[in-house]
């Protein structure tokens, strides 16, 4: 079953594919599997994660459920609906599998047994998220803004750490993590989709989400904001 704020994101798909941050390819490049390598981008939602994975491997699947965002995958990947509890390929099929801002999602007792399933003996996994990292680029009512709306599910998710406690014991060796500079320069529109596409804006009701969307377009004066962002990359092998 699919976290239902996760499923939220289907309704915002445009807005996530505009918004959201890609992924630094020295990270990519971190996880030290070669050109030829099979990799699976799980729970790969628009393919932003896809699309740099696909300038650096032959070959790429990406597994998304929600059909709302796996329109929007780009061409190149194999797409295949699936979850990361049922992945809809063979035993041993893959080298590597790949989770941008999605493993926080999984529901790990039954994700992680499937990707061990799927991963040839001593393939990677590897999680990314993008955090943010110093001073934000906004004015000030931008955060009062966001105070008064409730935490994200996935922050919670994420914040919580449960998914490193539910390796123990599984099929893998212990975590390594490393973080990268993933900072960008972004237009207004661009912030504002983004912010859009957070767990605690995609959950609200559509009208008060689009009335403090126009909120927040107000307070962005600039036309553009030099974000900071990490991307912190936590990965592992199948032992």
């Amino acid at each position: 079953m699919i976290d239902p704020a996760a499923r939220t994101f289907e309704n915002v798909a445009a807005e996530y594919d505009f918004g959201r941050p890609s992924w630094p390819a020295a990270a990519v490049e971190s996880v030290g599997l070669p050109r030829g390598a099979t990799v699976l981008d799980l729970g790969a939602g628009t393919g932003k994660l896809t699309r740099v994975l696909l300038e650096h491997f032959d070959r790429v699947i990406a597994v998304e459920p929600l059909e709302g965002m796996r329109a929007l995958i780009p061409a190149g990947a194999e797409v295949l609906y699936g979850t990361a509890e049922s992945i809809p390929l063979p035993d041993a099929s893959v080298d590597g599998v790949f989770c941008g801002e999605s493993f926080h999602w999984f529901d790990w007792p039954r994700a992680l047994p499937e990707i061990a399933r799927v991963l040839r003996p001593g393939g990677a996994l590897a999680m990314f998220w993008n955090r943010g990292a110093g001073k934000r680029p906004w004015p000030k009512k931008v955060d009062r803004l966001l105070e008064r709306v409730a935490h994200s599910p996935g922050e919670k998710r994420y914040q919580a750490f449960a998914w490193r406690e539910a390796f123990a014991g599984r099929s893998f060796e212990p975590l390594r993590h490393e973080a990268f500079p993933n900072a960008e320069e972004i237009s207004a529109d661009a912030l504002v989709a983004r912010i859009g596409s957070w767990s605690n804006f995609t959950t609200l009701p559509a009208g008060e989400r689009e009335r403090l969307l126009d909120e927040l377009r107000g307070y962005l004066t600039e036309p553009t904001y030099r974000t900071s962002i990490e991307t912190q990359v936590w990965t592992t092998r199948r032992s």
